[in-house]
């Protein structure tokens, strides 16, 4: 042995596993040979290499029509409910009775006919036992969590039939060809299970950033809002009130056009109006309070005294008011608004 080699054998040797496991990553097709290989030697004894490993992915109709036939098709169930099939040929399918029935395989392939409900029965046992370890097989790979929670479950007549009962949506196939033990026979094994949907990652949308004297407006100017267009106000006795018919005119005095008072809802005066037309409604424009004109209550100048009276020796301020007829005891002041609804 030369110095380089014993180098190389050294370096192998003193090598640790984490970097074997780098240097051979496991991967989805690795990960489905050993699933398969390990399934038909622990259940029937069946020594069988897996030669190579296809993947598809199509639709329910492409994937039906592309398959081989003379296929013995089961169906794939997932929570009671049909999702999927797997099927054998006739040589694995033969294979599997032969090491059940007499231990050991034949030399020659055998010849090709429809599967029976025998061929189901006896191949129970390795497809239970494929199915069982293959979720675990495939972890972390990129079948991981395709083939979870799924069981076989009764034979499928046809490629019609399995069209009838199966999904119409996208069907990943696995197609596996074997070579069975030391003799030269090939024999296949497939398996189709809808394709798992990878939900899309949503992006929040970035927070605007509020401003208040632009958020405030935006948020209330919708707002429905009412005012009241008020023209007088005026008190009525109540036996006039009640002798109001239906052409009636009621003078107005001290009111015109530019009185109008608009109002809020709580009784608020918010501005003052004119009252005119706009498209043959009743309108009212907004315009500005008027300046108030002050004068002096006597021609004389001066301040303005009230009357008086004396009583007793005694003066005292007369009230005006008391100098106007008393009102009747069932005569009452009712106030009136003459008003216009902001929405006319």
């Amino acid at each position: 042995m030369t110095e380089s080699t014993h180098a190389t054998l050294l370096r192998r040797m003193t090598r640790s596993q984490d970097a074997d496991v780098a240097e051979n990553p496991l991967t989805s097709s690795r990960a489905v040979r050993l699933a398969l290989t390990k399934a038909a030697n622990d259940t029937v004894g069946l020594v069988l290499a897996v030669s190579s490993v296809a993947e598809e992915i199509s639709g329910l109709d492409v994937m039906l029509d592309g398959l081989p036939d003379g296929l013995m098709l089961i169906g794939l169930h997932r929570q009671e409910r049909l999702v999927g099939l797997i099927a054998l040929d006739m040589q694995l399918r033969a294979a599997v009775l032969e090491m059940e029935t007499m231990g050991v395989l034949s030399p020659q392939a055998v010849d090709d006919r429809a599967p029976t409900l025998t061929d189901q029965m006896m191949c129970d046992p390795m497809i239970a036992g494929f199915l069982g370890a293959f979720p675990q097989a495939v972890r972390g790979t990129d079948f991981d969590g395709w083939g979870d929670q799924v069981t076989h479950e009764g034979k499928i007549s046809d490629t019609r039939t399995a069209g009838l009962l199966l999904d119409d949506c996208l069907y990943r196939v696995v197609q596996m060809n074997v070579q069975l033990g030391p003799a030269d026979r090939q024999g296949l094994l497939l398996m189709a299970l809808p394709l798992a949907e990878v939900p899309e990652a949503t992006v929040p949308p970035a927070a605007e950033k509020s401003d208040w004297s632009v958020a405030f407006p935006k948020a209330v100017q919708d707002a429905p809002a009412t005012i009241t267009a008020l023209l007088h106000r005026f008190k009525l006795p109540l036996a006039m009130a009640r002798g109001l018919q239906v052409g009636a005119v009621l003078p107005l005095p001290g009111c015109s056009v530019t009185s109008v008072r608009l109002l809020s809802a709580d009784g608020q005066e918010v501005a003052q109006a004119k009252l005119g037309q706009s498209g043959g409604m009743r309108a009212v424009r907004l315009q500005a309070a008027p300046v108030l004109d002050l004068h002096e209550l006597t021609s004389g100048g001066g301040d303005a005294k009230a009357p008086v009276a004396v009583e007793n020796g005694m003066d005292f301020p007369i009230d005006l008011a008391a100098d106007a007829q008393t009102p009747d005891p069932f005569e009452t002041d009712l106030a009136f608004d003459v008003a216009l609804d902001a929405s006319d």
